[in-house]
């Protein structure tokens, strides 16, 4: 990705609209998908960086445009510049909490090739993800504020689908178009019991015996997706 006029150094300024050239557009999305691999740029990473380091420091308060620029020895306008807001940033930070355990997930779809492997393959992840006791602290620093915003509200709802549609294309194939409402429902649950165990285990630590809760839902994925035929193990879609 090629940097902006702006992004000349630390703290430094363009001087672009001294000399007439046209400044560049903000982008106006989060950079990436979840887990899609790295791909940001490195002063939107450094971006990024600051904004959990201020996070984990000082709480959601810290988080002014003017801090993060600082703690990042950044132009604080390169938040507009790579994530269109600072809105984009928080909600790319969301995600950026859980992107290292969403990219090697992605890894292993190509390899999947069973019922057990796929059930396998999202208990896997959903256990990596909740180890992260840190992050997920993190995250429920966020997650409040964002829903009082309606405009972050809509970016965190686009984050959320599209974590229900890496959990579905990984119990049902690439054509996740094609999979069946029951398999829509594991993957939204999949979400759904990963942020509710979080939750218990942060109030109080130990209190799930989080092997035994897995082990039932890896049970309980199987014997769904037994009841049918992804595509890519039948060899063709279904009728």
């Amino acid at each position: 990705m090629d940097k902006p006029e702006s992004d000349t150094g630390p703290g430094k300024r363009s001087t672009s609209r001294a000399k007439g050239q046209a400044v560049k557009k903000p982008r106006t999305r989060t950079p990436g998908l979840p887990g899609a691999g790295p791909g940001l740029a490195p002063t939107a990473q450094r971006l990024l960086d600051a904004a959990r380091r201020l996070l984990s420091r000082s709480g959601y308060n810290s988080l002014s445009v003017e801090a993060i620029g600082r703690e990042a020895g950044e132009n604080k306008a390169l938040i507009r510049y790579y994530f269109g807001s600072k809105s984009g940033l928080l909600v790319a930070l969301v995600d950026g909490l859980v992107s290292d355990t969403l990219w090697q997930a992605r890894q292993r779809l190509s390899a999947l090739s069973s019922t057990e492997d796929r059930s396998r393959l999202v208990v896997d992840t959903l256990e990596a993800i909740l180890n992260d006791t840190q992050s997920y602290r993190l995250l429920y620093d966020l997650l409040p504020r964002l829903l009082e915003t309606p405009s972050m509200a809509r970016q965190l709802a686009e984050l959320y689908r599209a974590y229900r549609d890496l959990n579905t294309r990984a119990l049902w194939g690439d054509r996740t178009e094609d999979a069946p409402v029951a398999v829509r429902d594991l993957a939204a649950m999949t979400v759904a019991l990963t942020d509710g165990l979080a939750v218990q285990l942060l109030a109080e630590p130990g209190s799930v015996d989080i092997a035994s809760t897995l082990a039932l839902w890896r049970s309980f994925v199987e014997t769904v997706l037994a009841s049918m035929v992804a595509p890519d193990q039948a060899g063709s879609q279904p009728s």
